[in-house]
C-alpha cells in the first residue's frame, strides 16, 4: 500500500521542556528498540512512564519515515476499542474497515513507525494480542508501551522505571552538586514555576533533599508537594510531611510499597483541599481525559458545591496542581492526572456516590448529543464536529456507563442515534457500528428509540458495504414499526432502502423510494434524513447518466444547505456540480467547483469526499494538459482511498482510466511512476494547501544547491549516508564518535527539512549529476 511520509516535526509534545533528566533510561529505551521490537516501561503510577516514553520517542523520531503516534488508553475502558484508538491516533479513517487487530495489521503491513501505546495496565489482554498481531505482520513496526504490567509477549524487552536519584543522607552539600541528582533539579524546576526566582541554595538546600528523600524521587509525589510552596517553605513543607507521614519512618521504609508512598502523598494533597475542592476532585473523576467548566458545573454541582463556587474551586485545584490547564479555539478545558483522576474516583466509590455522579455525566453527554443533533444541519457544524472530537472520551464514558448499569442502555441508543453523522465525519463511522450493536443487543425491548436507532445503525453498515447486516437491521425496522405503529421511521426506512438498490445499482428502484421520500419531507422541516436522501438521490441520477436530473438534484442539494448554512453535505453538491461540469466540457467551472468542495471539506475528517474531490481534480487537469498535477493528484487520492478502505465506483473506471492512458502517453513510462509516487508520498494537508493556494508551488531552496547549504563536514557526512554507511560506520571513517556523526545526521536532516536517509541520498546523487531536486508542481 502506499504511505505518505509524516514530518517528524508533526509529533512535537508540548511538555518537552520540562523535561528533567533520564539520560541512561533514554540511552537505555534508545538502545533497547534496536535491538527489540517490543520495550514496555513498567513502574508504579507517577513514576514518570509517560513523559520517558513520550521523551525517548521524540528523540527518535527521525528513525521513523512514518511516523511516531502516541495512542492514550487511560481513559478507555472498553477493551473492543483499542484498535479503533490506535487508529484514531494514526489518523486513519475508517468509512469502510471495521477495525480489529488484523485489519489494522493490513494497514500498517509495510510502514515503519513507532507506536507509543501509554497505559495499557487495564486493557492488558487486549493490548498484549494487539501488538501480537502488529509485531507479527508488520516487520518495521515498533511498539513503545507503558504499563505497571509487562504485557508478556514473546521477544518484549521490560525496562523498569525507577524513581528520580536523591541524596541518601541530610549531609550539607553545595547546590550545583544538590542538582546533580534529578529528583532535586526536578523539584528546583517545578519550584520556579511557582514562587518566581525559587533556587535552590544552601538555606534550603537540605530541606529540599529531605522532602525529596521522603518522596522516593516520584516525580508526581515531588510536584504535588512543590504546589504547596506558595504558602509554605521547603523547611515547612518538610515539618508537615514528617508529621503527616509517620508511616514512612517507622519499622522498615525500604519494604514498604513505592504505590504507598504516592498514595500517601495524594491522601496529604487532598487533606489539604478545602471541602469544595475535595468534591470537585473526586466528582470530576467521572469525565474521561479532559472537561470545560460548563460540564463542571452541570456534572459536580449541587448543595455542598453551588454552580456559583465553581470557578474558585476549579482555580483551587490548579493551584494545588492537582488539575492541568490547556487551551484549545478559544475554550479552556481541564485535565485530571490518571493517578489523580484514580484516587478522585475511590474517594467517590467510598462517600457511595460514584453511580449518582456518572448518571449525571451521562446525562450532561446525552443533553449535549442531543443539542449537536439539533444544531447539526445549519451554522454550528464546524464548532459541533469540533467539540465532539474534544468530547469523544466522555462520549465513549458515558456509552459505557448505559451498557453497564441496568435500564440505561435505552438512553445510550439515543446518544448514538444523535450521532449518526458525527461519527463519520470524524472518521469513527467503524466505532459508532459498535456501540450501536452493543447497545441493540442490550436495549431490545420495543420502542421508538430502538426503531430509529435501527435505521440509523443501517445507514452505517451501508456506507461500508454491509448490505448483510444492513437488510437484517431494516427488516427488523420493518416488523417492529408495524408493531408499534410507527408510520414516521417507516417512512425514513426508504432511505436506506434506496441506499442499497443503491449499491446494487437498482438505480431506478433508488430514486423512486427517494423521490417519494423528498417530496413528502422537502417541506416538513426534515434537517436529519433529507440531506442523506437528496445525496443519494443525486448520485442516482449521475450514476444513471440523467446529467439534468442530476444537476437539479445536486443544485437543490447546494441550495438547501446554504439556505442553511451547512457545510458538510455542501461539499458533496459541489463536488457533483464540478463532476457533472467537467464531463460537459467546462473545465474552468468544474475546476472551479472542485476547489470549493475541498476548501469546505477541509473542516472535517471525511477522507472519502476528499479522495474523490482529488481524484476528479484530476481527470480535469488531465483534460487541460496539465499531466503531470493530473498524476499526482490521482497518486494523493489513491493513497488516501488506501489509507481509509475506500474504493472508486465503478462508474468512474472509464473516466479513471481514460486519464491514465492519457498522462502516461504525455509523460512517458518512467515519468508517469515518478509523478504517481511524488503523490502518494505527498502529505494530504500539504497537497490542500498547495492546491488552494496557501502553500508555493515551488520550494525554493536558500542556495542554488542544497548541498551549499551544509558545512563541509556536513557534506561529507552526506556523501557517505549516499554511500549507505551506518553512524557507526561514518564515525570510523571520520574518527569521531558516533553520536557526533549522529548529531550531523540529525543536523543535515533539519537543514533540509528532510525526513529520511534515502533523501540526503538522493541529494547527494542529484547534486552529482547535476540534477536539482523539485518538489511536485501540484
Amino acid at each position: 500500500m502506499p504511505r505518505r511520509v509524516r514530518d517528524p516535526q508533526a509529533f512535537a509534545p508540548a511538555d518537552l521542556p520540562g523535561f528533567i533528566g533520564r539520560r541512561t533510561e533514554l540511552s537505555e529505551v534508545r538502545k533497547g528498540l534496536s535491538a527489540f521490537r517490543l520495550v514496555t516501561l513498567t513502574g508504579v503510577g507517577g513514576v514518570g512512564k509517560t513523559r520517558l516514553a513520550i521523551r525517548a520517542a521524540w528523540e527518535m523520531r527521525r528513525s521513523f519515515p512514518d511516523g511516531v503516534y502516541v495512542v492514550e488508553l487511560a481513559g478507555l475502558e472498553d477493551g473492543g476499542l483499542v484498535s479503533q484508538a490506535v487508529v484514531t491516533s494514526l489518523e486513519l479513517q475508517d468509512q469502510y474497515t471495521r477495525w480489529t487487530p488484523d485489519t489494522l495489521a493490513g494497514k500498517l503491513a509495510d510502514r515503519r513507525l513507532l507506536l507509543v501505546l501509554d497505559n495499557c495496565e487495564h486493557l492488558l489482554d487486549t493490548c498484549s494480542r494487539l501488538v501480537a498481531t502488529l509485531l507479527r505482520r508488520c516487520p518495521d513496526l515498533r511498539v513503545l508501551a507503558t504499563s505497571r504490567q509487562a504485557l508478556g509477549i514473546t521477544g518484549e524487552l521490560i525496562q523498569p522505571v525507577s524513581t528520580l536519584r536523591f541524596p541518601s543522607d541530610d549531609a550539607p552539600r553545595p547546590a550545583e552538586a544538590l542538582r546533580a541528582f534529578e529528583a532535586i533539579k526536578l523539584f528546583e524546576d517545578r519550584a520556579a514555576a511557582a514562587v518566581p526566582h525559587f533556587e535552590i541554595d544552601e538555606h534550603n538546600g537540605q530541606a529540599v533533599t529531605g522532602l525529596c528523600r521522603r518522596l522516593d524521587g516520584i516525580p508526581l509525589a515531588i510536584e504535588l508537594a512543590v504546589a504547596r510552596l506558595r504558602i509554605l517553605s521547603p523547611a515547612q513543607l518538610l515539618q508537615r510531611l514528617n508529621d503527616r507521614f509517620n508511616m514512612l519512618t517507622s519499622g522498615n521504609r525500604a519494604a514498604l510499597p513505592r504505590h504507598q508512598t504516592l498514595r500517601a502523598s495524594i491522601d496529604w494533597s487532598f487533606q489539604l483541599c478545602t471541602q469544595q475542592e475535595r468534591a470537585l476532585w473526586s466528582r470530576a473523576s467521572v469525565f474521561a481525559e479532559s472537561f470545560d467548566i460548563d460540564a463542571a458545573e452541570n456534572v459536580c454541582s449541587d448543595a455542598a458545591l453551588p454552580g456559583r463556587d465553581m470557578l474558585t474551586a476549579v482555580a483551587g485545584l490548579l493551584d494545588k496542581s492537582v488539575i492541568s490547564r490547556d487551551e484549545r479555539d478559544g475554550v479552556v478545558r481541564y485535565r485530571l492526572l490518571e493517578t489523580i483522576r484514580q484516587y478522585g474516583r475511590e474517594a467517590l466509590r467510598k462517600e457511595g456516590r460514584e453511580g449518582e455522579f456518572q448518571k449525571r455525566h451521562r446525562d450532561w453527554y446525552l443533553k449535549l448529543a442531543q443539542d449537536t443533533h439539533d444544531r447539526w444541519f445549519g451554522p454550528s457544524q464546524v464548532e459541533c464536529a469540533k467539540r465532539m472530537r474534544l468530547e469523544h472520551p466522555n462520549i465513549r464514558a458515558a456509552l459505557e456507563f448505559d451498557l453497564a448499569e441496568p435500564g440505561e442502555s435505552h438512553e445510550g441508543l439515543r446518544i448514538a442515534e444523535a450521532y449518526r453523522d458525527v461519527w463519520r465525519v470524524n472518521g469513527l463511522t467503524s466505532e459508532g457500528r459498535r456501540w450501536f450493536d452493543r447497545l441493540l443487543a442490550r436495549d431490545v425491548e420495543p420502542s421508538e428509540t430502538r426503531a430509529w436507532a435501527l435505521l440509523s445503525a443501517s445507514h452505517l453498515a451501508l456506507l461500508q458495504n454491509d448490505l448483510t447486516t444492513a437488510n437484517r437491521m431494516l427488516a427488523e425496522h420493518r416488523q417492529l414499526a408495524a408493531d408499534l405503529g410507527d408510520v414516521a421511521s417507516a417512512s425514513h426506512r426508504k432511505v436506506p432502502e434506496a441506499f442499497v438498490a443503491m449499491l446494487k445499482r437498482d438505480f431506478s428502484h433508488a430514486i423512486a423510494l427517494l423521490e417519494e421520500f423528498v417530496a413528502q419531507h422537502r417541506n416538513s422541516g426534515e434537517l436529519y434524513w433529507l440531506p442523506a436522501a437528496l445525496v443519494c438521490l443525486s448520485i442516482s441520477y449521475s450514476l444513471r447518466h440523467d446529467r439534468e436530473q442530476a444537476m437539479n438534484q445536486w443544485q437543490e442539494l447546494l441550495d438547501f444547505c446554504e439556505h442553511h448554512g451547512e457545510r458538510w453535505r455542501r461539499a458533496y453538491a459541489l463536488w457533483g456540480l464540478g463532476f457533472e461540469t467537467w464531463r460537459h466540457g467546462d473545465g474552468h467551472n468544474a475546476e472551479a467547483l472542485q476547489l470549493k468542495c475541498l476548501a469546505t471539506q477541509r473542516d472535517f475528517h471525511d477522507q472519502n469526499c476528499t479522495a474523490i474531490c482529488l481524484e476528479t481534480m484530476s481527470w480535469i487537469a488531465a483534460s487541460m494538459g496539465r499531466s503531470e498535477q493530473a498524476v499526482q493528484l490521482a497518486g494523493t487520492a489513491y493513497a488516501l482511498r488506501s489509507e481509509y478502505g475506500g474504493m472508486l465506483f465503478s462508474y468512474f473506471d472509464e473516466y479513471h482510466d481514460r486519464c491514465q492512458e492519457q498522462t502516461r502517453q504525455a509523460l512517458g513510462e518512467t515519468a508517469y511512476a515518478n509523478a504517481f509516487e511524488a503523490g502518494t508520498r505527498m502529505p494530504i494537508d500539504q497537497v490542500i494547501r498547495r492546491i488552494l493556494g496557501k502553500a508555493p508551488a515551488h520550494k525554493e531552496p536558500a542556495q542554488d544547491e542544497p548541498t551549499e547549504q551544509l558545512t563541509k563536514r556536513e557534506r561529507e557526512v552526506a556523501s557517505l549516508v549516499a554511500q549507505g554507511m551506518s553512524n557507526k560506520q561514518i564515525a570510523q571513517t571520520l574518527v569521531i564518535s558516533q553520536r557526533t556523526a549522529e548529531a550531523h545526521v540529525e543536523h543535515i536532516l533539519t537543514k533540509l527539512s528532510f525526513t529520511s536517509r534515502s533523501q540526503i541520498a538522493a541529494m547527494v546523487a542529484g547534486a552529482r549529476t547535476g540534477h536539482k531536486a523539485s518538489d511536485s508542481s501540484l
